[in-house]
């Protein structure tokens, strides 16, 4: 199984990633021909190869056409940061403001859009019209799903931070421009690499502050932060703002797993460059591609985090946990178990295991705030190995039954019939339930 890693020691922005993936073997050319496939104008895209403290890298830049900055080509520290994801109705007026945003990845050497032009002030700005723009574009199916899984988060993030809906997200008319170049640049590289599992090095965020035109913000950005929940975060007291929400959008909706480099074999390495000189540290993102091994691709290639989600009590009756369990697995618990145990004064207790998806904890939790006599819960994150999972049926002289198989590398190494099915057709025909199991699995 081909697999990228993705070794933030630096952080993550969106162009960093783009180059990164370029000198890992990705073709300039072909994201060049392939973003012309979107309905966008106004810039153009160049590759440099610079050097970090030692290390030669890729540095990619979007550079917008002069003919739309209207000669204000003003020198920028920008990067793909919350400075370019606005709610509507903010004022961009920046002929006004000189941004002198020095704690970033990336220096651009481009001016503002000061024109009306709707192309590029409205039409590429709103979270919902950049939606629209890849969907309506001709890029592959792949292409689209990955662009589209990048910019989710940070919209959802934005949405939140703002109190809006996620539909009128803004995007700065700028940055806007940017965010869509590099995000589609990176999933059409990705796609281009054949890359099927990303795996990622715990991730440092930056720290101190920032001045954007909203004010003085602490780094790490507020959508940014909000995006990494669930992620593992490593520590670091440097002063600046190692990952942007464009990278946090790259690496929450495209991993798979997180940790150290997986046993692999490498073929191709890829260093992509930030614009910060940050001394005694070269501000790269690097990259490995290559093929997992077979005794840890089971493991690592199906790997989640769920949360693990306990509470105890000793005052509850029998039919009430019998209630509280329907609720939780119709609120998309994974798995619901209870627990006997022995409470303080020898009281027979149960013990509440809530195995929870990370996108219904809050839900879950609620449950159990609302149907049980707890005070409090307890939460622990955990990663579990799991086997791919396949509905097929069988044909039976009692009629189709379901069959849920196990997978492992496309080969089904266990099936099973689906008790509900089962247990339907052997009350229909009036037969045991063993009689229909077995039937089943003859057919398989």
């Amino acid at each position: 199984m081909k697999a990228l890693y993705i070794d933030c020691f630096s952080g993550i922005s969106g162009d960093m990633m783009v180059g990164a993936l370029i000198d890992a073997g990705a073709s300039p050319e072909k994201i060049e021909s392939e973003l012309k496939k979107l309905n966008v104008s106004g810039y153009e895209i160049k590759c440099s190869r610079v050097m970090k403290e030692g290390i030669s890298s890729i540095k990619f830049d979007v550079i917008l056409d002069e003919e739309h900055t209207h000669g204000h080509d003003h020198h920028h520290n920008h990067d793909h940061s919350h400075h370019k994801h606005h709610h509507h109705g903010h004022n961009h007026d920046h002929g006004h403001h000189h941004h002198n945003h020095d704690h970033s990845h990336q220096e651009h050497h481009h001016g503002h859009d000061h024109s009306h032009d709707e192309y590029h002030h409205h039409q590429h700005s709103r979270y919902a019209d950049i939606v629209k723009l890849i969907d309506e574009s001709e890029l592959s199916p792949k292409v689209k799903e990955r662009s589209k899984q990048i910019f989710a988060p940070i919209a959802k993030s934005e949405s939140k931070i703002h109190n809006m809906s996620i539909e009128d997200v803004h995007f700065h008319e700028v940055g806007a421009v940017d965010s869509i170049v590099d995000i589609v640049a990176t999933a059409i590289a990705l796609e281009e690499l054949e890359i099927e599992k990303i795996i990622t090095s715990y991730v440092p965020l930056g720290s101190g502050k920032i001045r954007i035109s909203h004010g003085v913000y602490p780094v790490p950005a507020p959508a940014t932060l909000d995006m990494m929940k669930n992620v593992p975060i490593a520590p670091t007291d440097l002063p600046y703002e190692l990952t942007t929400p464009t990278g946090a959008g790259i690496i929450v909706s495209q991993s798979d797993s997180y940790g150290t480099l997986p046993a692999m074999k490498i073929s191709s390495i890829g260093y992509g460059a930030g614009t910060r000189n940050i001394p005694g540290r070269p501000n790269v993102l690097r990259v490995i591609v290559g093929e997992l091994l077979e005794e840890n691709e089971q493991i690592v290639g199906k790997k989640e985090t769920i949360t693990v989600i306990e509470c105890h009590m000793d005052d509850m009756t029998g039919e009430a946990f019998g209630y509280v369990m329907e609720k939780l697995l119709e609120e998309g618990a994974l798995d619901v178990y209870y627990t006997p145990i022995f409470m303080k004064k020898n009281r027979p207790g149960t013990l509440v295991t809530v195995l929870a998806p990370e996108n219904r904890e809050a839900n879950l939790t609620e449950i159990l705030f609302k149907e049980t006599t707890t005070l409090g819960v307890r939460k622990n994150k955990w990663s579990r190995s799991i086997l791919d999972r396949k509905i097929t049926e069988a044909e039976t002289a009692f009629g189709p039954i379901k069959i849920k198989q196990a997978l492992k590398k496309g080969q089904v190494i266990r099936a099973v019939p689906e008790y509900e099915d089962v247990k339907k057709v052997a009350s229909e025909h009036g037969v045991s339930f063993q009689e229909v199991y077995n039937a089943a699995l003859k057919s398989i």
